[in-house]
């Protein structure tokens, strides 16, 4: 019993509980951000240096919604916001929508609601990994050597990637920007976003429960099981940390800048 509450709470921390944590701090690091920069700019702002980040974000839950045979209504992966008041209309603030139906009896449709709903932490950092592959190798390589091994992380592997393979000053600042237009726009999770996530999140639970007895009782299969679960957590941990470091130099950077 003792081993099972131990493999359900790291299981439930690696693939729930560290990427909420997240997603609530860069959701309220980032909406601190795009208020600054509203405040100074207008509300277009937001937009241009958020664009690429609120596609993924839709983009994102557009592919959740498919893989989950969700019936789509509508979509628009970018828009300006506006305000309306001269004609007394609704305010229309959204930078991006999915509308989405599904059906209540289906709990492979109930339970992709959690995944649609935090798609955008996932789909962002999967762009971000993909990134750092890409403009700085040893970023990435250092990333999964200390994933591939989470009972016992090399350190020392992953400084050395960290600091010998990296490509030249214009890709690390290319790597930069794109971070940015990144992490503005696609980590601010909406109260849609959440409601979303809640009604798919007891189904999910009580499958992470019922999976985690079987290869709790099944032990040959454990570990693989564990350190599958443990690698991925890391490795989403360690990009959300990095993605976090950047949201909050911008935050300060924007609260720094002069009204227009």
């Amino acid at each position: 019993m003792a081993q099972f509450i131990e493999n359900l709470l790291i299981v439930l921390l690696s693939l729930l509980g560290l990427p909420a944590l997240f997603a609530w701090i860069l959701t309220l690091v980032n909406r601190q951000s795009k208020a600054s920069l509203v405040d100074r700019y207008g509300m277009n702002s937001q937009v241009y240096l958020g664009c690429l980040g609120i596609i993924i974000h839709e983009l994102s839950h557009l592919i959740m919604a498919v893989i989950f045979h969700h019936s789509i209504q509508s979509v628009r992966l970018l828009k300006l916001p506006h305000l309306n008041q001269a004609n007394g209309a609704d305010d229309d603030l959204a930078l991006g929508y999915v509308n989405h139906n599904w059906r209540q009896a289906s709990v492979y449709q109930n339970v992709g609601n959690l995944f649609i709903g935090v798609a955008p932490i996932f789909g962002c950092t999967a762009s971000l990994l993909g990134l750092d592959a890409l403009l700085y190798p040893g970023l990435a390589q250092a990333i999964f050597k200390l994933a591939d091994h989470p009972f016992d992380p090399d350190w020392t592997g992953s400084w050395t990637a960290l600091t010998t393979n990296f490509g030249g000053w214009w890709q690390l600042l290319l790597l930069l920007l794109l971070t940015i237009l990144i992490v503005l726009g696609g980590f601010d999770l909406s109260p849609a976003d959440y409601q979303n996530s809640s009604l798919g999140l007891t189904t999910m639970l009580i499958l992470l429960t019922a999976m985690t007895v079987i290869f709790t009782i099944f032990k040959p299969y454990t570990v693989v099981f564990m350190k599958a679960v443990m690698s991925f957590g890391v490795t989403v941990a360690m990009i959300l940390t990095y993605s976090l470091v950047v949201s909050v130099i911008l935050m300060l950077v924007i609260k720094l800048l002069p009204q227009r």
